[in-house]
């Protein structure tokens, strides 16, 4: 909430001094995913193995065990279901609600400026009929996939406590995303700007 305020407080000192943001071009949005791609993308194996090792590595839930068929493979099991449904509820109310699921990067402006455009438009997103919008597919994806889950999970974790933990947990997740969207280009470009170190020949 800081960061948001900080962000706001900066935009409007300099609203009158800096040019308007021209919104993004944003084409014709892709067409919504099929049941077919919300199960079986490379995406969700590729979040599917690693939410497993890093929940292996942790040992959660503790009562799953630490071994490879009763540990790794109930937990690879368990968010391979949760990723899926992540994507079909997600995709399913994009389509409903007629959100647009492209995260557009600002690319330009301060660190600050830029993590609050990453913040705002994680929240509200472009619709398919033009516009902006309040984006219901992120928080009903991201709280929805985890009440199922938790019905696979210990009974300790079926409280109300464990549903705004793992659920906002999952918000975060998207809101990285959509920061390392933003900033990653930037980081490469450094990479591609930076010169070969001249090979030192002969005495000074």
């Amino acid at each position: 909430m800081l960061l948001i305020l900080t962000a706001l407080g900066h935009a409007q000192d300099e609203a009158a001094l800096a040019p308007k943001t021209v919104e993004p071009s944003v084409g014709a949005p892709p067409p919504p995913a099929s049941v077919l791609q919300d199960l079986f993308a490379p995406t969700t194996f590729s979040r599917t193995l690693t939410a497993a090792i890093t929940d292996q590595i942790r040992r959660f839930p503790e009562q799953w065990g630490h071994g490879v068929t009763h540990g790794f493979g109930t937990r690879a099991a368990s968010e391979y279901g949760q990723v899926a449904m992540e994507n079909l509820i997600e995709s399913g109310v994009q389509a409903w609600h007629k959100e647009d699921p492209r995260y557009f990067r600002r690319g330009h402006g301060n660190f600050l400026r830029r993590t609050y455009h990453v913040v705002e438009n994680t929240l509200v997103v472009h619709s398919t009929n033009g516009g902006r919008t309040v984006s219901l597919a992120m928080p009903a994806s991201a709280y929805g996939s985890w009440a199922i889950a938790a019905r696979w999970y210990p009974s300790d974790l079926h409280g109300v406590s464990s549903f705004f933990e793992y659920g906002s947990s999952n918000v975060a997740m998207k809101a990285a995303g959509n920061f390392i969207k933003e900033f990653w280009p930037d980081v490469k470009g450094i990479f591609r700007r930076s010169p070969a170190m001249p090979l030192h020949t002969g005495s000074d």
